[in-house]
C-alpha cells in the first residue's frame, strides 16, 4: 500500500515527466527557476490562478490521458443540489440571495487507488520536485503529498451538458492540469477575490450569477497545461462541455500536514465506501 514517502516505481524522473527546458523543475537554484516561481507568485497574487501551457512532455500527457480514459466509466458520481458556499441555506434570505442560489451539482471522480501504482500519473503525482515547486509558487517552506488512498490523486470526469457551477472553494489552493478538452464549452471561468474575509459582497456575487460577465475572466485551457488556482475568495465555474466528449482533469493533492487524511464520515459521504486507513483517523 502506498504511503506518504513510498518512491514511484514507474523509473520516470522529472526530466522524463516535465518539460525542464521551459520549466527547470530540476534545476532550483537557477536563476531561470527563480524567474519562473516569481512569475507563479506574481500571477497568483493578481488573479489567483496561473497556467503554466504545455507542463508534461507530449508522451507523459498521452499516458495520463490513456490511463484517465481507461479508468473514467470507474468514477464515483455525486448528485446534490448545492449553492455557492455548500452551505445549508437560511429561512431568513430572499430567493435571490446567492446563499439561496441552487444549483444541480453533478461530475465523476476517479479514486486514486483505481489507477496503476507504477503508471505514469502516480509517478507524477509523487515527485517530489513537482511537490516543491508547487510549495515555491504557493509561497509555502513545505508541501506533502496528500496521503488520502482515494482523494490523493484523481480525474474529474464532466459529462457533457454538465455545468460545474459557480462555487468558492473550502480548500486554500488547486493543482490540476487538464487531461481530456471536450469538443466545445468546459471553459473555465472566474471572479478573482469577489469577496474578502471582511465583506461577503453578497450583490458583486448575484450580479455574476444573474449573468452579468464585465467581472468574469476566462480560460480556454489545452491538455497537459498545469494550473495553481486559489478558490476561496474567486467565485468560478467549469462551462458544461458540449458535444460527445467528457472533459477530465488530474487533481493533484498537497497538504501541509504530512499525516492528515478524510475522516470515515466524509469518505463514506464522497465515494460511497471507506478505506479502513480512514477509519483509523477518526
Amino acid at each position: 500500500m502506498w504511503t506518504a514517502d513510498a518512491p514511484a516505481t514507474s523509473g520516470l524522473g522529472t526530466r522524463d515527466l516535465f518539460d525542464t527546458r521551459r520549466y527547470g523543475l530540476d534545476d532550483r537554484a537557477s536563476a531561470a527557476y527563480r524567474d519562473l516561481v516569481a512569475h507563479a507568485r506574481e500571477e497568483l497574487h493578481d488573479d489567483n490562478c496561473v497556467v503554466l501551457p504545455g507542463f508534461v512532455r507530449p508522451t507523459v500527457l498521452q499516458a495520463m490521458q490513456a490511463e484517465g480514459t481507461e479508468q473514467s466509466g470507474s468514477a464515483t458520481y455525486t448528485k446534490k443540489w448545492l449553492n455557492p458556499y455548500f452551505s445549508e441555506p437560511p429561512e431568513d434570505v430572499p430567493e435571490s440571495h446567492p446563499l439561496k442560489r441552487m444549483a444541480l451539482r453533478c461530475h465523476g471522480m476517479v479514486r486514486a487507488d483505481r489507477f496503476t501504482q507504477d503508471g505514469t500519473i502516480w509517478s507524477l503525482f509523487r515527485n517530489e520536485d513537482l511537490c516543491r515547486f508547487v510549495a515555491d509558487c504557493l509561497g509555502y517552506e513545505t508541501l506533502f503529498t496528500y496521503r488520502d488512498p482515494f482523494g490523493c490523486v484523481n480525474i474529474n470526469v464532466q459529462k457533457p451538458g454538465r455545468e460545474f457551477s459557480w462555487h468558492f472553494d473550502h480548500n486554500d489552493f488547486t493543482v490540476s492540469m487538464l487531461l481530456h478538452e471536450p469538443e466545445g464549452g468546459g471553459i473555465f471561468e472566474y471572479v478573482p477575490d469577489i469577496r474578502t474575509s471582511e465583506n461577503e459582497n453578497y450583490d458583486a456575487v448575484r450580479a455574476v450569477l444573474d449573468g452579468e460577465r464585465q467581472s468574469v475572466r476566462t480560460l480556454a485551457l489545452k491538455p497537459g497545461d498545469l494550473q495553481l488556482f486559489r478558490g476561496g475568495n474567486t467565485l468560478h465555474r467549469v462551462t458544461a462541455p458540449t458535444g460527445k466528449l467528457d472533459r477530465q482533469s488530474l487533481l493533484l493533492s498537497y497538504v501541509t500536514n504530512p499525516r492528515h487524511i478524510a475522516t470515515a464520515a466524509y469518505a463514506e459521504r464522497l465515494w460511497g465506501e471507506v478505506h479502513p486507513l480512514h477509519q483509523r483517523s477518526a
